[in-house]
């Protein structure tokens, strides 16, 4: 029985581990992004653009995406910000998010007419998967949708399934027309594996599921909540155990007789503890969890956006004690 409490223990604490881990990481980006935005209205690009990297890569915002590309635009950095608008105007699309689709629409345009564009003429006939250019991810190039570039020689990196990378260098030219560019010869081998800057890839004929990124966290606060009731229950057959015992009320017992209820005792405490805990660690982590990308407002697209403006966020504290727990949030 005490080998059962320890376990108990261990996976409450795992949990509660884990929480902590993803809400200081929320918390670190969110304090990246207001620190960004200061920059960014006080016009120091400079300094304000790597906040917005860092704070997107800690919680892959939409709205943290698009203030990093209208920082790069400000900036001067005009490819960075045509790269960072066309993945946010993939990605608005996949999270069903017009407005913002639309906006990082707009800011391509704009930025199109200040560089060349090109597209990727696939006679090798292979299957590509990725296409690189300076080692920047360029979204949806490998399907043949025409991309921008900066003038001058450029390496590229072509991936596909079944074969080797192939890099190249290609001088990209000035002009208003589009410029083609051939894909190399590969040789078979090990597919690469993607460079992993979004976990789910754009699909345009036949839209695939969308990612979920709450999904692992769910389990685990499901994991915890049955954790409190497999606790519970022991809490609840020891604490039978102990009051139906011979020393319950009573002084005539043996010394045998105590020591097993005092142990049937300190079993149940701990077990109503430990489920208050695990049941407690449970709500917290499905509260806290972000949505899927199907739902109407998932976390992971939070309007965290310079233009238009970034709007309110949830935050949901646990309180917890012996015999007892609750949630408090801001909505």
């Amino acid at each position: 029985m005490k080998r059962t409490a320890a376990v108990v223990s261990s996976l409450a604490l795992l949990f509660f581990t884990r929480g902590a881990a993803a809400q200081e990481r929320e918390q670190d980006a969110e304090r990246l992004f207001r620190e960004g935005q200061k920059l960014l209205e006080e016009r120091r690009f400079a300094e304000a653009c790597p906040k917005f990297e860092t704070a997107y890569a800690k919680d892959h915002s939409l709205g943290t995406l698009i203030n990093l590309a209208f920082c790069h635009k400000e900036q001067g950095a005009s490819w960075y910000a045509w790269l960072e608008f066309r993945e946010a105007e993939v990605k608005a699309t996949e999270l069903n998010r017009p407005d913002r689709r639309d906006f990082a629409h707009a800011r391509l345009a704009e930025l199109e007419k200040q560089l060349p564009k090109l597209v990727i003429d696939n006679n090798q006939k292979v299957t590509l998967t990725e296409v690189l250019v300076e080692d920047r991810k360029v979204w949806e190039a490998e399907r043949g949708a025409v991309f921008a570039a900066e003038v001058g020689e450029r390496r590229f990196v072509f991936k596909a399934r079944g074969k080797k990378p192939a890099a190249t260098l290609i001088t990209v030219a000035k002009g208003d027309k589009v410029q083609h560019i051939s894909v190399p010869d590969m040789e078979d081998g090990a597919e690469a594996q993607p460079t992993g800057e979004r976990p789910v890839e754009p699909a345009k004929q036949a839209p695939a599921a969308p990612a979920d990124p709450g999904k692992l966290q769910r389990t685990l606060g499901w994991v915890a909540l049955g954790v409190g009731g497999v606790a519970a229950l022991i809490g609840t057959i020891e604490g039978i155990r102990t009051f139906s015992s011979n020393c319950q009320g009573s002084k005539a017992c043996t010394d045998d007789e105590r020591s097993s209820a005092n142990a049937t005792g300190t079993v149940a405490d701990v077990s109503f503890i430990i489920a208050v805990l695990a049941a407690g660690g449970g709500v917290y982590l499905l509260m806290t969890a972000p949505p899927a990308a199907s739902q109407s407002a998932p976390a992971s697209a939070r309007a965290r956006v310079v233009v238009p403006s970034r709007a309110s966020s949830v935050s949901v504290t646990p309180h917890l004690g012996l015999g007892w727990a609750s949630l408090t949030g801001t909505f």
